[in-house]
């Protein structure tokens, strides 16, 4: 019998891959990515990159460690949900446990316009571990514009969809590494080809309101990291092109949406309007004056469908459907005061979250509970 592999030589199994093997390994450790949203995906994919090899990684999320989030988020512990501690520093701090080595950074922020640029510039591959479509779609003008691989992922209930985007580099590109460059000839189509607008409020189940398999979230992250790792060793001719589509519960594997080349009449990268980096599809807030409370807007406005709505809510507090709203109080939610965030839904879509006067903390309700 062998003798095991000193710990220094920790990859030695992944680098007997032909498709790895000395200079692949080499790659991965000068690489550096990026995950937005250290949540199910992010964990899950941070960890499977970081074992991997990756030398690099910075991990920006504007939440705190939950008691609901144990069940499959795989960093996290109890001792981080009682501390409610920042996701994204339990997270970096649980990695450096695993690899001494990693260039790590957990950045606790909400990401915008104004900073996006900042993060995705300066990494070879942006891994999406959000839960929310309005970010998404400001991530994937980013990495366009910056011509920077993307790897969408998202689940809920036993359902989950991954697509990987290559942008092509080309003279317009602007980001700050250059180790990964993807030709015209290897460029995907982009989130905005196969979906152009987002879905609007209320109109999408969230984990919160549907639930969500741990095992589900755990394969689209498999799936994102390992797409990921082809990207980052050079070997973008094997990336799956299209929307896949997975329901282990139900035993469906399939690819949903194929479009073999970008859509010219893309607006992100056909015609390269970058809307959401110029500041479309945010949600607007307003802190409401001497009610503790805040209102917010959602960018896509449509009439909601309160019937199913109030369903969705049920589960997570009491509520009332009245006329042209829905009113309650969110039992696992507290408030600035200690006291249970009470939610006021709107069938315009906008909504009222009384209790706080932290705009980002109602926009994260809202696109819990809602859908943004």
């Amino acid at each position: 019998m062998s003798e095991p592999a000193p710990i220094g030589d920790r990859h030695h199994r992944q680098r007997l891959l032909p498709m790895i093997g000395d200079d692949g390994q080499r790659r991965l450790a000068e690489s550096s990515v990026l995950i937005v949203g250290c949540g199910a995906l992010g964990t899950v994919s941070a960890e499977l990159l970081a074992r991997a090899g990756v030398g690099s990684l910075s991990l920006v999320d504007r939440d705190v460690v939950e008691a609901t989030n144990l069940q499959r988020q795989t960093l996290y512990t109890e001792a981080d949900a009682k501390a409610g501690r920042a996701k994204a520093e339990a997270a970096r701090d649980r990695l450096r446990e695993i690899d001494s080595s990693l260039r790590i950074r957990g950045w606790v922020d909400d990401l915008d316009a104004e900073g996006v640029r900042g993060y995705v510039g300066e990494a070879d591959v942006v891994v999406d571990g959000l839960d929310n479509f309005e970010t998404r779609y400001l991530l994937n003008d980013a990495c366009v514009e910056a011509g920077v691989p993307y790897l969408y992922g998202g689940a809920v209930g036993t359902v989950g969809l991954s697509m990987t985007v290559l942008p092509a580099t080309d003279s317009r590109a602007t980001r700050t590494s250059d180790r990964v460059r993807i030709g015209t000839e290897q460029a995907t189509p982009c989130l905005r080809c196969v979906f152009p607008e987002p879905p609007t409020a209320g109109s999408s189940p969230t984990c919160d309101t549907a639930g969500v398999l741990g095992m589900v979230t755990a394969m689209v992250a498999a799936r994102q990291a390992t797409e990921a790792i082809k990207i980052l060793v050079g070997a973008t001719n094997r990336v799956e092109r299209g929307l896949w589509s997975i329901d282990p519960w139900q035993g469906r594997f399939a690819c949903v949406e194929t479009i073999d080349r970008p859509d010219p009449a893309c607006p992100c990268c056909g015609r390269r309007r970058f809307e959401f980096l110029e500041g479309r599809g945010r949600a607007e807030t307003a802190v409401l004056c001497g009610r503790n409370a805040v209102q917010v807007r959602p960018a896509s406005r449509a009439a909601l469908d309160l019937d199913s709505l109030h369903a969705r809510l049920g589960p997570h507090g009491e509520f009332h459907r009245e006329s042209g709203l829905i009113r309650g109080v969110l039992r696992a939610e507290c408030g600035d005061e200690g006291d249970p965030l009470e939610l006021t839904v709107f069938i315009d879509g906008r909504s009222i979250v009384r209790g706080t006067v932290e705009t980002e903390r109602a926009r994260a309700i809202h696109a819990r509970y809602v859908g943004a």
